[in-house]
């Protein structure tokens, strides 16, 4: 599974470390825009492709907004828009910090009551690291199992049992 990892960059290396370190952990591919290469692509195109070529997205906001791009919007909140549309996002806010004004609009949107998801705090990078590997755990669980089809699982069980022989 790919999974996109969207925050601030700068400031945030340890965080985004973090989250990479437990996606890796469970044997997934992190990527983040630190791991693109050289491209002829802008970096607001080249990220933006690379929420759309990830399975989920973990999205790491903090205090600050960050610089606003021709969007009006941050290079992340452009992300989690991307995100939100096709992928499902699962969101971190670290805890005990005072968020911007934009940024707090921001965390108010991602937590929106029709369109927002439901977020984890967390305290720093290794408690990050242990929520994302969770997160990301509890999401591979829930979206690999497949659904119970319950006439299927009796003829299945039908066709375990002994055959019973009526010798009257």
């Amino acid at each position: 599974m790919r999974v996109f990892i969207s925050s601030l960059i700068t400031g945030f290396e340890s965080l985004r470390d973090a989250a990479a370190s437990a996606s890796a952990t469970l044997g997934h591919e992190p990527a983040g825009a630190e791991d693109f290469q050289a491209s002829p692509d802008s970096p607001q195109q080249a990220c933006l492709a690379g929420v759309r070529g990830s399975d989920v997205v973990v999205l790491i906001l903090g205090e600050r907004y960050g610089v606003v791009q021709q969007s009006d919007l941050s290079a992340t909140h452009e992300e989690y828009r991307e995100a939100r549309e096709s992928r499902p996002v699962l969101v971190f806010i670290q805890q005990a910090t005072q968020p911007e004004p934009r940024q707090l609009d921001f965390i108010r949107e991602v937590q929106g009551w029709e369109r927002g998801h439901f977020t984890a705090r967390f305290a720093d990078a290794d408690d990050l690291r242990s929520r994302v590997m969770r997160a990301l755990h509890d999401f591979r669980l829930a979206n690999e199992a497949a659904p119970l089809n319950e006439a299927e699982l009796l003829d299945r069980a039908r066709a375990l049992l002994p055959t019973l022989h009526n010798t009257n």
